[in-house]
């Protein structure tokens, strides 16, 4: 229940970029996303959909996703701007597999793997403990506080 609460107050901050996101935060919204898109893709398949349910959902998460990334990031210390790297590849994936003929999917096999490889770095980052003093995008997460 506590995945779902936490889910709750991430999507009542839907596009906003500024502040901070703890570990918390970011990971219990992570499950909520794929435990939300699950149970889409079956009500899509039940109810004679296919996975069109699961995509309208996957699109209407994708805005609150990228923001908690953001301020997950900014809980480092980092930019949020060391997210678009990782998107545009992303994006740029379907395109490199587009190309007939052996050597473009040899380079198309070595962008996949610098691909992998920068969602690994990002990966990393989101597993780090954030700051717990207050940096340049505001207070920490997880300081006590007085207010409810």
């Amino acid at each position: 229940m506590f995945v779902f609460q936490s889910a709750l107050a991430t999507l009542k901050k839907y596009a906003e970029f500024n502040g901070r996101a703890s570990r918390q935060e970011f990971w219990c919204f992570f499950v909520f996303v794929i435990v939300a898109n699950a149970i889409a893709g079956i009500l899509g398949l039940l109810l004679g959909f296919g996975q069109a349910l699961a995509g309208l959902i996957g699109l209407l998460l994708i805005v609150p996703q990228i923001t908690v990334a953001v301020r997950r990031l900014h809980d480092l210390g980092k930019s949020g701007k060391e997210l678009a790297v990782p998107c545009i590849m992303l994006v740029l994936l379907p395109v490199a597999f587009a190309f007939r003929g052996i050597l473009p999917k040899i380079v198309a096999l070595g962008f996949l793997g610098i691909t992998l490889l920068v969602f690994a770095n990002l990966l990393t980052l989101f597993l780090k403990k954030g700051t717990t003093v207050p940096n340049r995008y505001g207070a920490a997460p997880t300081a006590f506080s007085f207010a409810n």
